[in-house]
């Protein structure tokens, strides 16, 4: 190397800033907070990435913010969970920001946070400002390539992290901890607004006590007399609608969260999605895949694979594995471990959902205790081909007469299967293996089916 080449590569890099060289006294605590507001040095930092094209900002420490703005093509590293932020009383808005929000147009692009503990301090923050601005943790409102990678949120006060009209989102090693359920107020997990397409979650933990991952098309919206779409919603109108498409999650592990995963459509598409290692205990329900009305809903395909989600007891028999309710093409559920002490239903096809195709392949069914009226797959809605594949289930000798593995129509509609398929099913001290119910079932293939007593 010449003298030369020794003398630039000796000379300080603009475009990397450690937090603690900026005036930030980084004197907090991730956990409990206190010391001194850094919100001002830390956001001078992070104004310069306009103006050098890029900028890497390591938080070498533990700061108190009131909320921050994060410009494009800007990295946020902490270098472990002891760095990062907390949320200072009354703050009342979101710990990080994209600088651009918009509904229409993705402005901010190239944003990544590395590392590092987001504490939204939830007990000393409103739910709502008073224009309706929801207080979150992390949102980001139009936005193209972002990348969160080994972050912990700790006690949202109401969704962990927002994300609106995206496209290119990856999330890997999430952790986000909810203390306990004392306020039961949206306090959600991962939420995502369309228009977005190519979004990845890889092995996402934590909990909420609400939905811990949605996929909301439109949500909260209504058209006004023109036919246009009008927000309800917070966030300052910046929250969009439109199709969800090519999402990949694998890997999610929840500690008791009142919801797991819910996919709702009212117009909008929400399309090609696979969701797979799915584990953990939840609350009320596994997977709500569903309309704000009936009649509504337009989602194509979506596979399920490796399931293994036990409930926590309840005697509400409302609850449910997996909920479809509106219009959906094809739905596939795989390697599902299905274990319950309670009578909640396995998967319900909500009445006036209309289904064109549902698989359910490979399923292990154990009921640990005898319950009254168990019905494992509940068909209030249609179902054009409903095809059960390597199912197997077992309950316990002395178990109610009254239970089933399959019951079509209960409901008060005429419901019923176009062409229902079984191969390779076996029970074991389960009453009926299809109970019609009002409903009806157009054709009916059997191969390989045992019924034990």
């Amino acid at each position: 190397m010449s003298c030369v080449a020794r003398m630039e590569a000796m000379q300080p890099n603009e475009h990397l800033v450690y937090a603690s060289q900026t005036g930030a006294k980084l004197d907090s605590h991730v956990l409990t907070g206190g010391g001194t507001d850094d919100t001002a040095a830390l956001q001078a930092a992070l104004d310069r990435a306009p103006k050098l094209g890029h900028l890497h900002l390591i938080v070498d420490g533990a700061a108190l913010v009131r909320g921050l703005k994060i410009h494009s093509n800007t990295t946020l590293e902490c270098p472990n969970p002891a760095c990062g932020f907390f949320l200072a009383d009354g703050a009342n808005r979101a710990i990080l920001r994209n600088a651009n929000p918009s509904r229409k147009a993705i402005v901010d692009r190239n944003i990544t946070l590395q590392g590092g503990t987001y504490n939204n301090n939830r007990r000393q923050q409103a739910h709502h400002t008073p224009d309706g601005q929801w207080v979150t943790t992390l949102d980001f409102f139009g936005i193209e390539q972002l990348t969160l990678r080994d972050v912990v949120i700790r006690d949202q006060r109401t969704f962990a992290v927002f994300v609106s009209n995206f496209k290119r989102v990856y999330m890997e090693h999430i952790d986000i901890l909810l203390e306990d359920r004392v306020l039961d107020q949206n306090e959600d997990g991962l939420h995502f607004c369309g228009p977005g397409r190519f979004l990845t979650l890889r092995d996402i933990q934590g909990s909420s006590c609400d939905d811990f991952i949605a996929l909301n098309a439109d949500d909260l919206a209504s058209r006004n007399q023109q036919g246009e779409w009008a927000n309800n919603g917070g966030f300052g109108g910046q929250v969009s609608y439109g199709a969800i498409t090519d999402v990949l999650i694998d890997g999610v592990q929840v500690d008791e969260a009142t919801h797991v995963i819910r996919l709702l459509s009212r117009v909008s598409s929400i399309d090609r999605v696979v969701i797979r290692n799915v584990i953990g205990k939840y609350r009320h329900f596994g997977f709500h895949l569903n309309p704000w009305r009936e009649g509504e809903g337009n989602v194509g395909s979506v596979v399920f694979d490796t399931i293994d989600l036990r409930p926590v007891e309840s005697n509400d028999p409302c609850f449910f594995l997996f909920s479809i309710g509106g219009r959906h093409e094809a739905l596939t559920i795989r390697n599902l471990r299905y274990q319950t002490r309670d009578a909640r239903r396995m998967i319900w096809v909500e009445p006036g959902a209309k289904v064109g195709a549902l698989t359910l392949d490979g399923a292990d069914i154990v009921a640990e205790m005898p319950l009254e009226q168990m019905r494992y797959v509940v068909v209030d809605g249609q179902v054009d081909r409903l095809r059960l594949r390597n199912v197997q289930v077992t309950q316990p000798t002395n178990m109610p007469a009254g239970s089933c593995l399959i019951e079509i129509g209960a409901g008060e509609k005429p419901h019923g299967v176009g062409h229902l398929q079984l191969e390779d099913v076996t029970t074991r001290n389960v009453g009926e293996l299809v109970r019609e119910s009002g409903g009806v079932i157009g054709r009916r293939d059997d191969k390989n089916v045992s019924v034990i007593e």
